[in-house]
């Protein structure tokens, strides 16, 4: 009973890898959600700005 219940240490670095690459899987897929809202945001504010009349090109 009481070797059912305490864990190899294989076993637990096995957990602790295992928790580890989640969390990089995790962090990776969040970090390219982010890179791509960025270049999102970013597009919108060139297109916004391209969008203006430029005062060098305005009749004088």
């Amino acid at each position: 009973m009481m070797d059912e219940a305490i864990k190899t240490h294989k076993e637990t670095t096995f957990g602790w890898m295992l928790m580890w690459q989640e969390f990089r899987q995790r962090q990776a897929a969040r970090r390219a959600a982010r890179r791509l809202a960025d270049e999102v945001r970013l597009a919108v504010i060139r297109d916004a700005t391209l969008a203006k009349p430029m005062r060098y090109l305005a009749p004088r």
